[in-house]
């Protein structure tokens, strides 16, 4: 996922703890074409899971 990747690094930011902080695009500003990207994505390698739900820390 080649959005995904450039947004972390461009926008996110690695805490004590190597918690990575992507609240910025993902949680307090979405940005829909990355969503949209992630959920094709998503879609795509779990079609076959029976996945109904995508939860985050």
């Amino acid at each position: 996922m080649d959005i995904l990747h450039k947004k972390i690094l461009e926008h996110g930011h690695v805490l004590p703890g190597n918690v990575l902080k992507v609240d910025s695009f993902l949680n307090h500003q979405i940005d829909p074409e990355l969503m949209l990207a992630i959920g094709k994505e998503f879609a795509t390698r779990f079609k076959d899971a029976g996945i109904t739900k995508v939860l985050t820390l």
